[in-house]
């Protein structure tokens, strides 16, 4: 069925209720999704005898009466444009009509889920089924620039994938053609920063080629299981769009080339539908042949073999993951970023900083979680966070800043409606203040090499292993003799405020939300300051489950933070602490 991502302007009580009656002939039955400018009702058509799904249009409170009027019509043009699209993939418009002066668009109600609950609740989705998809949707932005549409938020929660398999792009309801005034709502801006191109991000024109990406990274964030340019808020995943490359893959192989194509900054050189469906093709022809029978083989427009429908009774589902799917550009199934934001949850950290075990995990050269508030809780950590996007922002390009002026602005206008909204301030726990690595150890009495790299002269154990690097930002030295005993050296951007402790701090609430990586329970051992290489420290001293015992140590400087953990069994760590204190000892900052 047709539903809407949550957003700033999500989960609006609806106007109407079951059982009214929509232009003379739609029988409104429930409501099946909430949105940023409305409400989907599953209903009946009386007339015709079937179930439609109707989107009930309903505009942000405040509004000028000049202003609901254009968006009303503008909601009209849309909707006329979008029922001229006649594709497998796009979801078909049967009907507009007006009830109390306002829009309903009718549309075909569907069986199905997001491709965004899928990851959220499922994890990352095959290659395979991630390249029928892009076929799909490449078809259905096709028809559409074809008819001079522009989607404008191609993203995870707008893909359908149905019961039967079928991929459907939905949603065109926030679509636009060229030639319209754009008109930039909270929901927009904070809803889909991580989908955005990057010339619409500076405010610059934008074309088919803008779809596109925003195709690239809904792709990418399906296969991968997290968006490519996550920085855990707006803004700054804004810039990073703008600014960064695409975080490297590691679930994507063959379809690696295809996405980079799609994710290219400059759209004259992005991959057009052509390339991009021809390369999907030979991908689906070859390395991702399918290897069912014949008579398995599914249909042309089936992304994924056909469900149970939702409307039948089926068994209490499987427990589901207990991790986060999908970094923090990823809300839980029904839950907004208002509410997030209301609540004072602490946004969950990224992937690199949950999993100081064994396991390799992929990370965003220059991901710095956000510090601890030093006081005041939720709210107090709120205000603080508009400064410091102020700040952030300050320090960009002029072209950026004028860019993303408009969306830093209802950031701030939506961090004060919370900080002024209430809500029980949280104190912080304390740092335990205790020795630390400021006492110096003494040279260590087994074989070293130096790690020389990114800025870092650390000493590590000779004949280990070593992994990382490239465009990671962190390098593993692994024992040959134990895979589940190493040591990481991670280099990563740090805002100018960023402590050692704090740095630690969202380390650690990285590790209690992924019990995969750090199985729970958690515990933190030890929490303490010091000095590294004659500058203030952290430590973190800490366990996960009955098994493993893990040290991080982490010093700032110069706009970045450099850490570096040890890890092992429990049975081992008394034992592979000194290779942790050499690290300490011989730690230095030097010149690139």
């Amino acid at each position: 069925m047709p539903t809407d991502s949550p957003g700033i302007g999500g989960n609006r009580a609806s106007r109407a209720a079951p059982g009214a009656t929509i232009g003379g002939r739609y029988s409104l039955r429930a409501a099946v999704g909430h949105g940023g400018m409305g409400t989907v009702w599953r209903a009946s058509d009386v007339l015709l005898r079937r179930d439609v799904a109707v989107k009930e249009v309903v505009l942000p409170p405040g509004l000028a009466p000049s202003d609901r009027d254009s968006m009303y019509e503008r909601t009209m043009r849309e909707a006329r444009a979008a029922a001229a699209l006649q594709h497998p993939s796009v979801v078909q418009v049967y009907d507009v009509v007006q009830e109390n002066g306002r829009p309903w668009i009718v549309m075909e109600l569907l069986d199905a889920r997001s491709l965004a609950d899928m990851v959220i609740e499922d994890g990352p989705v095959a290659a395979r089924a991630v390249a029928k998809i892009g076929i799909a949707l490449l078809g259905a932005l096709e028809i559409a620039h074809a008819n001079g549409v522009l989607h404008r938020d191609v993203k995870p929660a707008n893909v359908l994938i149905c019961a039967d398999g079928r991929c459907v792009l939905t949603d065109f309801g926030v679509a636009r053609m060229p030639t319209d005034v754009q008109l930039t709502t909270p929901g927009m801006v904070l809803g889909s920063p991580h989908f955005i191109s990057p010339e619409r991000a500076m405010g610059q024109d934008f074309g088919p080629p803008s779809d596109l990406f925003s195709l690239g990274v809904t792709l990418y964030t399906a296969v991968e299981g997290r968006p490519p340019f996550d920085k855990g808020d707006p803004i700054e995943t804004m810039h990073a769009v703008v600014e960064d490359p695409p975080a490297p893959t590691s679930r994507a192989g063959v379809l690696n080339d295809v996405l980079m194509g799609l994710l290219e900054k400059d759209p004259a050189r992005r991959y057009d539908v052509a390339t991009a469906r021809s390369m999907l093709r030979e991908l689906l022809a070859g390395p991702l042949a399918s290897k069912a029978p014949a008579h398995m083989m599914t249909d042309p427009y089936a992304v994924v073999p056909a469900q149970r429908s939702p409307w039948q009774p089926v068994a209490p589902p499987p427990e589901r993951p207990t991790g986060q799917i999908g970094g923090r550009a990823m809300l839980a199934p029904g839950e907004s970023l208002t509410e997030r934001l209301s609540n004072g949850q602490p946004v969950p950290a990224a992937p690199g900083l949950q999993t100081p075990t064994g396991q390799m995990p992929t990370q965003t050269w220059g991901q710095q979680p956000p510090a601890p508030p030093s006081g005041g809780g939720a709210v107090a950590g709120l205000k603080r966070r508009g400064g410091d996007l102020v700040d952030t922002v300050r320090g960009w390009p002029r072209k950026l800043q004028l860019g993303v002026a408009g969306g830093l602005a209802v950031v701030l206008i939506v961090i004060g409606f919370v900080a002024f909204s209430g809500g029980d301030d949280q104190p912080t726990q304390p740092v335990a203040q205790s020795g630390g690595p400021s006492s110096a150890p003494s040279a260590a009495d087994f074989p070293t090499q130096v790690h020389a790299l990114r800025g870092v002269s650390v000493n590590v154990p000779k004949g280990w292993k070593r992994a990382g690097g490239g465009k990671s930002v962190y390098y593993d030295y692994i024992d040959p003799d134990d895979s589940g005993r190493k040591v990481r050296i991670l280099v990563e951007d740090a805002s100018s405020k960023a402590t050692p402790s704090g740095f630690l701090a969202a380390a650690e609430r990285g590790l209690k939300s992924n019990s995969k990586s750090c199985p729970k329970p958690y515990k933190r051992v030890d929490l303490r300051e010091g000095q590294i290489d004659g500058r203030v420290s952290g430590e973190l001293e800490y366990t996960c489950g009955e098994e493993r015992h893990g040290v991080w140590g982490a010093v700032i400087n110069g706009g970045h933070a450099y850490s570096f953990f040890l890890t092992s069994t429990e049975d081992r760590f008394a034992a592979s602490k000194p290779i942790f204190d050499e690290m300490v000892r011989s730690f230095q900052l030097v010149a690139n």
